[in-house]
């Protein structure tokens, strides 16, 4: 664990609702020692079991990347006590400065169960793994990689409460090659409140944007 936590290159800074400012989630980088340069190729295991909700094939920004989803009902009360759950929105938050098209709502998503989403980002490889597939804690999901908006190496984990079942064909923003179906789901997923982000190191007991 005390590896772990010195893996920690950018933590958990989340922006106001509705800002796509950074910081959603970790990053975790293989650095040198005792350069503490950032490497590529270290293998990426699943967190959590859980259902491919996604996988993203080298779009901007998120490169290479893999969504993961796993239903509150499956977590232990050790973790959902350390995930100190939001309550469910009762309604979308609209962008504050980014252009996205009509937010891809499920029509029951009030209804639904709720779910924890896994984002794992700038993976080197596309995912060997199929959406609607399951992986297993601690399967191999890839290697930490700089694909996307990524400066140098390291894996972008990211993590969010939100309806569950659903799917995420692709997301992409920034980049005028990304379709309006694209960048729907990035902002579903990014600023419409209906996602709501945590920080993911909470989930090991070790959160990474406490003081």
């Amino acid at each position: 664990m005390t590896r772990l936590t010195e893996q920690i290159s950018n933590p958990y800074k989340p922006p106001p609702p509705g800002s796509d400012d950074p910081h959603f989630g970790v990053d975790l980088a293989d650095f040198s020692q005792p350069e503490r340069i950032a490497r590529s190729g270290m293998a990426v295991q699943a967190v959590l079991s859980g259902r491919v909700a996604g996988v993203i094939v080298n779009r901007f920004p998120y490169g290479n990347a893999l969504i993961v989803e796993t239903p509150l009902s499956d977590l232990d009360e050790q973790v959902l006590a350390r995930l100190n759950l939001p309550e469910a929105p009762e309604d979308v938050v609209q962008p504050l400065a980014l252009t996205c098209p009509p937010y891809p709502l499920p029509e029951d998503w009030q209804s639904r169960p709720r779910s924890l989403y896994l984002l794992y980002a700038h993976l080197q490889d596309v995912p060997a793994v199929t959406p609607g597939g399951m992986v297993e804690c601690g399967q191999v999901i890839g290697a930490v990689g700089d694909s996307g908006n990524a400066l140098a190496p390291h894996l972008h984990l990211e993590a969010r409460i939100g309806p569950a079942d659903v799917n995420f064909p692709s997301m992409a923003h920034y980049d005028p090659s990304a379709t309006n179906e694209e960048m729907a789901a990035y902002c579903l997923w990014r600023v419409s409140g209906l996602f709501q982000s945590m920080d993911a190191m909470c989930l090991l007991d070790k959160c990474s944007s406490a003081p």
